[in-house]
């Protein structure tokens, strides 16, 4: 659990959903993702869209429409209407000039100004987030222009007058920005013309002959960024560009004349001619000198783009029998890999789960489990009466006005209906109700001073439902820290309760064993035990988490909160109710709410102290079994 925060840059986990849906809708790039960066750019080979975190300083509304227009960009202006290659190509060009940084500027700025008209032109809904953008980013500029012409930086300050002048704002360029602006001025004007990225960067040429005239220091200031990669040809995915085996090399006369550039990634829908034009070369072989094949097909990965088209297209080959490594790249469903690879989410790949066995409880164990128990009796008591006051009543409730059934004692209606339904029955409520509960509890370090009233609240939990005859399991979790590595990352959970066991009246003082521990990775404990309930014949499945903050755990903390949101969502979407109890220490903060908020979206209750923990858990289970009943 983490005490402290010294960078404040939190991100809204809803917001980050939001960024990452609209970008796989516009780019109908099902792998694409969002990342918040220094700049905004696009690593389409990467599947990522890179957002600023400029907007993160500004109000919620202005924040929300910033962002949406830098994704509007970068998954739908660049994604589609940019030459990314000729991008890349004229900025390699621009590295031997002497004013590289601010050509660079100059090329990247011309490219989002068309790709904004774009845009709009082929979706006009986007106007509204380019129209917010340009608000701020005027304002943001000029402020930008006055700073650099009072440190004398010229070529940042023109280029900031590039973009108040693009955006029709008057500005006074003083000398010796004016007779520079003169110079140019024709070329500019055609930028702003342009109808695609190979005549921005026919017109950037002449911009680039004409400031090697300028003797001037180049521009300093970041304000815009390119993702320069090296793009994968046909050659690079079939490994053909490495090492190869003796039986698996080709003369040079087989690959001279091949289209690598704009060549289409070929499935197994035909029997193949040669070993290298199949895809199963790339898996079997890893580039070495050596006729080895090793033990079989390499394991898929996330980003194996290759291995993926393969696996959709694929059918039985006449001549070769693939059916073994293809089975390899297939999961227990027989569905393709792609998220199915981390069932339990990407930040959790190297996750561990490790058991813990509950022992025999002690006589103190026992002794103090009785306290507890008698002290939240009067609550236990008062919501199983409830609970069976409301089951009765609805059993008594009639259901009225039907054609046959109970003859009601109201009879009057032979006389004033036309139609008169004199008849009701009784509903008759189940004895054993549809349902089933798991509490996951927080065992991490930060939980040291709330578990004496965290036992309490439990204990409450388990009585409660074992008074009114609901199936429960109730599970600690937390990681060891000290065992954690980079590709392992052990998570303890300890089932002090059962399922099995929870109607038992013996048990429940193992409740007691429940300790504060090491850190906690909720997204993936969640997970787990959504597994767990899944399992379980009831129509009706509710988790409770009792936590103490943010998640925290090895290489977790930075996506922690998104991770536990998604495995929040992923649970609903099964079919189980999930609920969160944030216990704080001592005052509810603002930051403590947004922070179950972004997890749990209004399914969550913050409790100020661990002490009121049991108050609030009363109306929380009162609600949920008046639901059940």
């Amino acid at each position: 659990m983490k005490f402290l925060s010294f960078a404040d840059t939190k991100i809204d986990a809803f917001l980050h959903m939001q960024l990452i849906d609209l970008a796989k809708t516009l780019s109908r790039d099902p792998k694409l993702e969002v990342e918040f960066s220094y700049h905004s750019y696009l690593n389409k080979s990467g599947h990522f869209i890179h957002v600023s975190q400029f907007w993160m300083t500004y109000p919620g509304p202005v924040q929300l429409q910033g962002l949406k227009s830098e994704v509007y960009l970068r998954s739908f202006g660049n994604f589609y209407f940019s030459d990314l290659r000729v991008l890349q190509e004229v900025l390699q060009s621009f590295k031997q000039e002497k004013h590289h940084q601010f050509l660079k500027h100059l090329l990247l700025f011309a490219e989002d100004y068309r790709l904004e008209k774009e845009c709009i032109a082929r979706r006009p809904g986007m106007a509204v987030s380019f129209s917010e953008r340009k608000k701020v980013l005027l304002t943001y500029f000029q402020r930008q222009l006055r700073q650099h012409l009072q440190q004398r930086k010229w070529l940042d300050a023109f280029f900031c007058s590039i973009f108040l002048l693009a955006n029709h704002r008057l500005v006074q360029l003083n000398s010796p920005l004016s007779g520079f602006y003169d110079k140019i001025r024709a070329p500019l004007l055609q930028l702003n013309k342009a109808h695609s990225t190979k005549e921005i960067a026919e017109i950037m040429q002449v911009i680039q002959k004409i400031l090697r005239e300028w003797d001037i220091k180049d521009m300093i200031t970041s304000y815009l960024s390119f993702y320069e990669s090296t793009t994968a040809t046909f050659k690079d995915l079939t490994r053909e560009n490495e090492v190869k085996a003796p039986h698996t090399m080709e003369t040079e006369e087989e690959t001279d004349g091949q289209d690598t550039e704009h060549e289409e990634m070929p499935s197994w829908h035909e029997e193949t001619s040669s070993p290298t034009d199949s895809f199963l070369q790339f898996d079997l072989d890893q580039g070495t000198s050596t006729d080895l094949l090793g033990e079989g097909g390499r394991r898929a990965e996330e980003g194996d783009q290759a291995f993926g088209a393969v696996q959709a297209g694929a059918k039985q080959s006449k001549g070769n029998d693939f059916s073994a490594e293809m089975d390899a790249g297939l999961d227990e469903k027989g569905s393709a890999p792609g998220k199915e690879v981390f069932p339990y989410g990407e930040m959790n790949r190297c996750a561990v789960e490790k058991k813990v066995e509950t022992r025999f409880p002690t006589p103190l164990e026992l002794k103090k489990y009785l306290e507890i128990k008698s002290a939240v009796q009067p609550s236990i008591s008062l919501l199983k009466q409830s609970f069976l006051k409301t089951i009765e009543h609805k059993k008594n409730v009639p259901n009225q006005d039907l054609h046959f059934g109970r003859l009601s004692k109201k009879l009057t209606r032979l006389l004033t209906d036309k139609n008169p339904r004199l008849f009701y029955k009784k509903m008759e409520s189940p004895q054993e109700l549809d349902a089933v509960f798991t509490l996951l509890v927080d065992c991490s370090a930060s939980m040291f001073d709330k578990m004496d009233e965290t036992h309490q609240a439990i204990v409450l939990f388990h009585e409660t439902l074992k008074a009114v005859r609901i199936p429960h399991s109730i599970v600690g979790f937390w990681e060891d820290a000290a065992d954690a590595k980079k590709d392992s990352q052990p998570n303890y959970f300890q089932e002090v309760i059962s399922f099995n066991h929870s109607l038992k009246n013996q048990y429940g003082p193992e409740i007691l064993q429940l300790e504060p521990q090491e850190d906690n990775r909720d997204g993936y404990s969640i997970r787990k035990k959504a597994e767990d309930l899944l399992r379980r014949k009831e129509k009706q499945k509710f988790l409770l988490v009792f936590s103490d903050g943010e998640p925290a755990a090895f290489d977790y903390e930075n996506l922690g909160i998104l991770d536990t949101h998604e495995a929040v969502t992923q649970t609903r979407k099964l079919g189980i109710e999930i609920l969160g109890m944030y216990i704080s220490n001592g005052k509810v903060t603002e930051e403590a709410q947004n922070l179950m908020k972004n997890i749990y979206g209004s399914h969550q209750v913050v409790v100020p102290s661990a002490a009121e923990l049991v108050s609030y858990l009363v109306p929380v289970l009162r609600k949920l079994l008046f639901k059940l009943s």
